[in-house]
């Protein structure tokens, strides 16, 4: 399920949330309708930042006013608060050096169980069978 469309513009892969595999009515990501989004990813400030839409490739980091206060508490939260480490700060420098292709290849290698399921950020476990991610 590793697709661009998932790229959140803080620079989250939203690929890694357990709603993106739901059986019935996965999340979209970012970029798809509200209608089957969590309450708190279709009211996040970064997804209704009234900036985002003047941006070149709606990105956070072309912003004149990055990192603002709503970047700056998601990047605290996922490298601090989930036993699994997203660093969107970091996603947004690996996208520009190393391309959106390259970057998408390396997530699939990070976050991919054996399985063929994905490690979820929030608590560690493969969408597909259960497994528990060992660092």
């Amino acid at each position: 399920m590793f697709e661009d469309k998932m790229l959140a513009p803080c620079g989250l892969d939203c690929s890694l949330c357990s709603k993106a595999y739901r059986a019935e009515k996965p999340c979209p990501g970012c970029h798809g309708e509200d209608e089957y989004k969590s309450k708190y990813c279709s009211t996040c400030g970064i997804a209704l930042c009234k900036l985002r839409p003047l941006l070149p490739d709606d990105f956070c980091d072309k912003c004149p006013q990055y990192p603002c206060a709503d970047i700056m508490e998601k990047q605290n939260r996922y490298t601090t608060q989930y036993p699994l480490v997203e660093n969107p700060i970091d996603n947004l420098v690996q996208m520009r050096k190393i391309g959106i292709t390259q970057f998408m290849d390396n997530q699939r290698k990070q976050w991919s169980c054996e399985c063929g399921g994905v490690f979820c950020v929030y608590n560690g476990v493969c969408s597909k069978c259960g497994k528990v991610h060992t660092k």
